[in-house]
């Protein structure tokens, strides 16, 4: 027994020491889950994968596409993703999307599992951080498997990154590099700035000066830089529209921000607002009554559990949870009401939910309780492993690119041929000439 105990505590220290280690079994963990859940994602292209970022990659000399913005901005980190997936044989597009969006996700959620604000070194809550992040619920709409959401996720990892002290020079290199890729890939990482403000706020309480860290400097020069190629690439292409109805946003939030997040087998909200439907969710969550019922049951538990442990938390820890929370809410609310409260956009409010949750389960003082409370949200995780049909169900990309291969037979180089691949409509058609898909058979 005692044998077996040191066994695994030397594997733990090695997961928490190494971090190519902890990167390699989160890659191996993440392709794993995919294959058995989510196996389309190795038989099926995703709209931007294909008709942005593949498509000018393979069109474009490099690096001429990364100058050129998308939807109004700067796509740093999909471009790289788009170069990848170009590099290797076209019959392949869909298993390396996967496989630069799994290498992705195993890196950040190997340095989530580390660089945090978590006041203790536990194993569990810090996993359970990590698993979360990689597996999160809301991501199975759209966003699981390909390079064309990555954005978002390096966005929210950047969140958890902003609140840790960074030290050893390792350390300051990863930050900068994470927090430098979100705030070239996305300008909605502006909301990333109250955290670093906060940060800031809580450490002049204990040291009575300011302080800046290192990557919080880079990450506001990236975002500087963000704001220049959009001046002078597309300025206004990307404007406000007018404001969407505060209910409906209100509303999304408590599915996308709250529900999904700590309800097991929520499922995915989608239609009119006169008549939502829900995906994956069982026949009892399918009525809003049922659904705002348990949900306000579940919230109203872990504002007892809160209440019950206040007197003992940290000060440090009750003003960021709040602050987590408060911002999580204030994001979806402002994206909501005057760009787009589609559910990739809301996988930070998810994710800012998760972790707040997770603070408050590390701080308990009874193990039973804190074991139970980790045990409910890695069930919440394995039973939101369920794709939506926007994600799953259309063409595989293997017998459309024969289909194209075979149609570019009898037509000239210069001509294009239309590949398609999900969702399954004509915004989301590959169009390639006959002349790089040969040059591409050679």
């Amino acid at each position: 027994m005692k044998l077996k105990i040191l066994n695994q505590k030397i594997a733990v220290s090695s997961f928490r020491e190494y971090f190519l280690l902890r990167m390699s079994l989160f890659f191996l963990l993440i392709i794993s889950v995919w294959l058995i859940r989510f196996p389309f994602i190795f038989q099926k292209l995703y709209a931007e994968d294909g008709t942005l970022l593949l498509h000018d990659a393979l069109v474009e000399p490099f690096p001429k596409e990364f100058f050129q913005p998308a939807s109004g901005y700067s796509l740093l980190i999909q471009r790289i993703g788009g170069r990848f997936i170009s590099i290797f044989p076209l019959e392949y597009a869909p298993i390396t999307s996967a496989i630069f969006a799994a290498l992705c996700l195993s890196f950040l959620a190997a340095g989530l599992y580390t660089y945090n604000n978590f006041s203790t070194r536990s194993f569990w809550p810090r996993i359970t951080l990590a698993l979360c992040f990689v597996f999160l619920p809301l991501s199975s709409f759209s966003a699981v498997g390909n390079s064309a959401n990555l954005y978002v996720y390096f966005m929210t990892a950047s969140a958890v990154f902003i609140y840790y002290k960074e030290e050893k020079k390792s350390e300051v290199i990863f930050k900068c590099c994470v927090l430098g890729i979100a705030a070239l890939s996305l300008p909605l990482t502006v909301f990333l700035i109250p955290l670093i403000l906060h940060r800031s706020m809580i450490e002049k309480k204990v040291t009575n000066k300011w302080r800046i860290q290192k990557s919080d400097g880079i990450f506001v020069f990236s975002l500087l830089l963000h704001m220049i190629f959009i001046a002078v690439t597309s300025l206004g292409a990307r404007a406000p529209h007018a404001p969407q109805s505060l209910f409906k946003v209100l509303y999304l939030y408590l599915e996308r921000g709250l529900g999904i997040s700590i309800v097991p087998m929520w499922g995915f909200v989608s239609g009119t607002s006169a008549s939502p439907t829900y995906e994956n969710a069982p026949a009892f969550l399918s009525y809003l009554s049922i659904r705002l019922v348990v949900l306000i049951s579940i919230i109203a538990i872990l504002g007892a559990i809160y209440i019950r442990s206040r007197k003992i938390l940290p000060v440090n820890l009750r003003s960021q949870f709040w602050f987590i929370l408060a911002l999580g809410f204030s994001y979806s609310i402002i994206v909501g009401l005057f760009f787009n409260p589609e559910p990739r956009y809301m996988i930070f409010t998810s994710f800012l939910t998760y972790w707040a949750i997770l603070l408050l389960v590390e701080s308990q003082s009874s193990f039973i309780l804190k074991t139970c409370l980790n045990t409910y949200m890695i069930v919440v995780l394995i039973l939101g492993l369920t794709a939506s049909g926007h994600r799953s169900i259309g063409p595989k990309w293997l017998p459309e690119l024969a289909k194209a291969r075979q149609e570019c037979s009898n037509l000239a180089p210069e001509q294009k041929v239309k590949i398609l691949i999900l969702p399954v409509t004509p915004q989301w058609e590959l169009n390639l000439s006959c002349k790089i898909l040969n040059g591409l058979d050679q």
